[in-house]
């Protein structure tokens, strides 16, 4: 005696569903290939024009940004001194920056150690400054974060031909 064949209401679907689900992973994978997650991004400032490197090297993870334009010295999006008053002043610590710089690093200290993690590890800050800024404003920003703590300092950079050679 034959069996009869199952009819699974095939016959019926105005669609397949296999052909779906191909097409959803070809868009996924697309999607997936074209982002790029590597590191944490960083808006520039909208009156910022960044120097030009040709520098291959990803930042590492960073949990905070300063950054210099004509106008301001700012620490995550916080105005802390007029640039033209660093400029002025002949003392190479800028101590309103370096208040808030020391604040933000004790409580990423505190935050390792409950986090069993080490200490010194942390400490890893992004300055972004501005090409026209003089030397003199950007040394002694360096000057500051360095005497605040930060020693992983990275510069936020334009690459060059979209990072090609």
């Amino acid at each position: 005696m034959a069996r009869k064949p199952r009819d699974f209401g095939t016959a019926n679907a105005p669609f397949s569903l296999t052909s779906m689900m191909d097409m959803m992973t070809i868009i996924l994978v697309f999607m997936i290939k074209n982002i790029d997650a590597e590191g944490q991004l960083i808006t520039q400032a909208e009156n910022l024009i960044l120097p030009v490197s040709t520098s291959k090297i990803q930042p590492k993870e960073v949990s905070l940004s300063v950054t210099v334009d004509n106008e301001y010295v700012v620490v995550d999006n916080a105005k802390i001194i007029k640039t033209a008053d660093v400029l002025a002043q002949e003392d190479i610590l800028i101590t309103s920056v370096d208040s808030v710089l020391k604040e933000r690093r004790e409580a990423e200290r505190e935050f390792a150690l409950r986090s069993n993690l080490p200490a010194d590890e942390a400490g890893n800050i992004v300055v972004q400054i501005d090409k026209n800024i003089p030397y003199d404003a950007m040394y002694k920003v360096m000057a500051t974060c360095g005497y605040s703590g930060y020693t992983n300092i990275a510069f936020a950079v334009m690459m060059k031909n979209g990072g090609e050679e």
